[in-house]
């Protein structure tokens, strides 16, 4: 964001070229036919028996892990924070602080520049800088930091006096509404000081690498070309906004350009299940029940849903339809595959069955195979052990299976994104307690070798793929334990993170993924 170093209150003044017009840049401190399993037919392309394996963790050992933020909620939005403490804390010119007067107590001197951020911010702004470095850009510097709303109050009456109040509000926030009184934003530069705070910076070595890298440190660039309209300011390729790698690379991973848009609002917030991180399971009488994520990662008591889901073999919670509301498949002992299409205002459809015959002898998980195919498919195999892809390709029932693989017998599968690159992988747990990871590659196969995760997985009963549970942004794998424990495993980038039990006495609940 553009901002007036006090030191220079009446100094200095360049002009810019911003979308065809200049502007003032100072320097500032601060659905189709039902599918029957049986049937496929394509050329197998992994066996499990064959892959490589290499042990890496194995869950008693987690807690002693290196933590590092995860990522994804598969919604298409969530509910904006407001919390000006919170690292995913939206402002926007609709949306103040709160309070407007606002300032974080963890304020450190970034990289000894004068500027201040708060101390994880500045902490993982060392390491962007490290690696703009090393990729050979010729280095970033700090232009501006924190400010507060004094400080912003300055700024702002500037420009007003200059250009007028609705010009102004085009090129700088009103105080109490600024990123840069969270502590969390920062201007950089060229180390060489070209394209200062200009939008050239975004065509320079350094502005290219920050574009396509700044997620991996947990940075956005807040402003960017082509968005005026959803943000309120003209592209500004200098102004970093910390979220926090989880939410960062969440937003590049799904094509969110804007904090505006990951935060749109979450259009399930009137359904019967409204957060990836909430719980779902049927009791011993067949209640459906609902069991809300809590801020702290655990769960309040539960909402009961449904009824009448006695029967049921497995059940999934999923985005069937990719409408933004959560829907249930369930996998049923009388063979049928079906899905009940969660409404917005709550409840559920009718029964839509998606698949039929056989379904009740598969061992199937259920999530996003292929990027040929954006809703929610099945992959699974009968005794036989042969792995098959069912691509869920109009939000109805199955297309026909493809076979991606051989030799699965005997293994429970969840899907998960274990390497964090956006391609799903199948997590398989064996007889003997490993667990182990099969890369996808996005496409339906498989890619590189297996990896083993951990050893003595043998003592959960299910695992469960998470989404939010420890915040905006992050996954993870919750698993139930024979004796009805349930425990949080956070997914990072190939390796686990957190580690923390979540809730006891769930042994009589079948619990859905």
């Amino acid at each position: 964001m553009q901002a007036l170093d006090q030191q220079t209150f009446a100094g200095k003044v360049r002009r810019r070229l911003a979308a065809g017009a200049a502007f003032l840049a100072i320097a500032v401190a601060g659905s189709v036919a039902v599918a029957a399993p049986a049937k496929a037919a394509v050329a197998a392309q992994s066996a499990p028996a064959k892959a490589a394996v290499a042990a890496q963790s194995a869950p008693a050992s987690l807690s002693a892990l290196a933590a590092v933020p995860t990522t994804v909620n598969p919604l298409p939005s969530v509910d904006p924070v407001g919390d000006p403490a919170s690292f995913s804390v939206l402002v926007n010119k609709s949306r103040p602080l709160n309070p407007a007067s606002y300032a974080p107590g963890d304020l450190i001197n970034a990289r000894g520049s004068g500027q201040f951020l708060r101390a994880e911010a500045a902490a993982w702004l060392n390491g962007l800088f490290q690696g703009a470095a090393d990729a050979g850009t010729g280095g970033l510097s700090i232009v501006s930091g924190y400010r507060s709303y004094a400080q912003q109050q300055q700024v702002y009456s500037y420009y007003v006096s200059i250009y007028g109040q609705a010009y102004a509000d085009t090129i700088s926030a009103r105080p109490g509404y600024s990123e840069h009184q969270t502590g969390l934003a920062v201007d950089v530069g060229n180390q060489n000081g070209s394209c200062g705070l200009s939008t050239c910076f975004g065509d320079t070595a350094a502005g290219k690498w920050v574009a396509a890298n700044a997620h991996k440190y947990g940075f956005i660039v807040r402003y960017p070309n082509g968005y005026t309209g959803t943000t309120g300011y003209s592209y500004e390729p200098w102004h970093l906004r910390y979220v926090g790698v989880a939410l960062a690379t969440d937003m590049n991973r799904r094509g969110y350009p804007t904090m505006e848009q990951y935060f749109a609002g979450n259009t399930a917030a009137g359904a019967s299940i409204k957060s990836g991180a909430d719980l779902v399971a049927a009791d011993s009488a067949g209640r459906l029940l609902r069991y809300p994520a809590t801020a702290v990662g655990n769960y309040a008591a539960p909402v009961q849903i449904g009824s009448g889901w006695t029967g049921l073999k497995q059940g999934f919670v999923v985005d069937w339809d990719i409408d933004g509301v959560y829907d249930i498949l369930a996998q049923w002992n009388n063979g049928v595959l079906g899905v009940y299409r969660g409404l917005p205002g709550g409840g559920f459809a009718g029964q839509v069955v998606v698949g039929n015959g056989g379904w009740d002898q598969m061992t199937i998980t259920v999530g996003k195979w292929s990027h040929a195919h954006p809703r929610p498919s099945v992959v699974g195999y009968f005794p036989d052990g042969v792995l098959r892809y069912y691509p869920n390709t109009f939000g109805g029932a199955l297309s026909g299976p493809q076979i991606i693989g051989k030799g699965w017998n005997g293994m429970e599968l969840t899907m998960a994104d274990w390497e964090g690159d956006g391609a799903n992988d199948i997590l398989a747990r064996t007889g003997s307690g490993k667990l182990i990871n099969y890369r996808g590659d996005g496409w339906a196969g498989f890619y590189g070798p297996a990896t083993t995760m951990g050893t003595g997985w043998q003592y959960m009963r299910n695992l469960l793929p998470s989404f939010g549970l420890t915040g905006a942004g992050t996954r993870g794998i919750t698993a139930q334990t024979m004796e009805g424990n349930l425990y949080n495993y956070g997914l990072g980038r190939g390796q686990w993170t957190t580690y923390s039990q979540v809730g006891s006495g769930w042994n009589s609940l079948k619990l859905f993924k």
